[in-house]
């Protein structure tokens, strides 16, 4: 795509990594999001994160192995307002606590 428009690998990369909307490698059919910034950090991101590795046995940017679920951590989600936000499948949860998780994912799987 580089040479199609006059560009460096370099400076492909430097912008599909930079910018969360670009995948560099396949996402699974749902994509979950946490906004780790500071708002979303002292309101207990970090305990989200965990919740969502332990329930789905993955780390954040991975994805399970049945190709489901995609988990990331994310820079801002923009509600700071309403932290923590979780972003699934680009619907935005408010709020989120570590212990609604397990809920959300049953839900995400269609129980």
């Amino acid at each position: 795509m580089g040479e199609a428009l006059d560009l460096t690998p370099a400076y492909c990369e430097s912008v599909a990594s930079f910018y969360d909307m670009f995948h560099r490698r396949p996402v699974g059919r749902h994509l979950v999001e946490i906004c780790t910034n500071i708002c979303c950090g002292l309101r207990g991101a970090q305990a989200v994160v965990e919740a969502f590795e332990q329930e789905l046995g993955i780390r954040c940017g991975e994805t399970t192995e049945d190709d489901e679920v995609t988990l990331r951590a994310v820079e801002c989600l923009g509600g700071c307002g309403w932290p923590t936000i979780v972003a699934i499948d680009d619907y935005h949860r408010l709020n989120v606590q570590a212990g609604d998780v397990p809920a959300i994912l049953e839900e995400l799987r269609g129980g």
